[in-house]
């Protein structure tokens, strides 16, 4: 069963990271919830994950003209200071918090994306 839902992770975040949608949004539920791995170790692996995941999807997007290179490097320095504010933070705070804190997030993103994909549901009928 480990195996398998190892492999599910893997598959999971690839697919949802390939896409641009963020794999760890899938990939640490699954290893903090489903594997029993701690919730900073789940981040780091998250983190190593991503490297080649990320390098990927970039050329492939890249190739086909989707990457606004301009924007993409404006946000690289303030999600790089982001960055940076977080892991004074994160030193700080316990693993329950973390995974508490990780919880809430996926919480308000999924009621968020529900919101917003209603909103353009009503939109898109409304055209019509």
């Amino acid at each position: 069963m480990r195996i398998f839902l190892l492999i599910l992770a893997g598959v999971a975040g690839g697919v949802i990271g390939g896409m641009g949608l963020g794999g760890g949004t899938l990939l640490i539920p699954i290893l903090v919830f489903g594997l029993k791995v701690p919730a900073r170790l789940a981040a780091w692996v998250n983190l190593i994950v991503f490297l080649p995941m990320g390098v990927v999807a970039l050329i492939a997007h890249g190739k086909r003209g989707l990457v606004d290179w301009r924007a993409a490097g404006r946000l690289l320095v303030f999600a790089s200071i982001g960055t940076f504010l977080s892991l004074t933070f994160v030193k700080r705070v316990s693993q329950e918090a973390l995974g508490k804190a990780f919880g809430v997030f996926l919480i308000v993103l999924g009621v968020v994306s529900i919101f917003l994909a209603l909103i353009g549901y009503i939109k898109q009928k409304s055209k019509r």
